[in-house]
């Protein structure tokens, strides 16, 4: 059970910390020689530019993903923060119901688009724009899958017990 647990976890790694990584060197990179082309040997290139583009849609994407994984994106908690804990867990069961039906909406959209977006390419590259903006699939499930995990287990859970819990740590 370990094994599978340890191959999931480096499978989510890849997809949330070094794609983005990766994407996110390759657009600073590309904005760097950018610069320096434009500015300094008065020649633009054109193909920084789309790889910026490309580069800054798959770090955001991939990266709220680690941020959902780490809870360090930006909340609003100060109703959340002050409530009773039933009230947090209506909140939380709320909350983790609307990100699920809300983000599975768009799945039909998005297989049409993936479809019409794989016989067209880039100006540049001449890549197929359905693999560039193929982010977004890995952020929807992911988001999906944590929100799916994180409801049940808000369900699972007493808010009493929960809240015990976290004085004890």
């Amino acid at each position: 059970m370990a094994k599978p647990k340890k191959i999931f976890q480096v499978f989510l790694d890849i997809v949330e910390v070094y794609i983005p990584v990766a994407a996110f060197v390759a657009l600073f990179l590309s904005f760097i020689l950018q610069i320096v082309s434009r500015y300094v040997f008065r020649h633009p290139l054109v193909w920084p530019y789309e790889l910026s583009q490309f580069g800054y849609l798959w770090t955001i994407l991939l990266g709220a993903c680690y941020a959902s994984r780490t809870d360090d994106h930006i909340v609003f908690s100060i109703a959340h923060e002050s409530a009773s804990p039933k009230v947090r867990k209506a909140f939380d069961i709320i909350n983790y119901s609307l990100t699920i039906v809300f983000f599975c909406i768009p799945i039909p959209a998005t297989i049409a688009f993936y479809k019409f977006y794989m016989t067209r390419y880039s100006a540049v590259f001449n890549f197929p724009l359905g693999i560039i903006y193929f982010a977004f699939v890995p952020f929807v499930v992911i988001t999906i899958c944590r929100s799916v995990y994180r409801l049940v287990k808000c369900l699972k859970t007493n808010p009493i017990e929960k809240r015990d819990v976290e004085a004890q740590v």
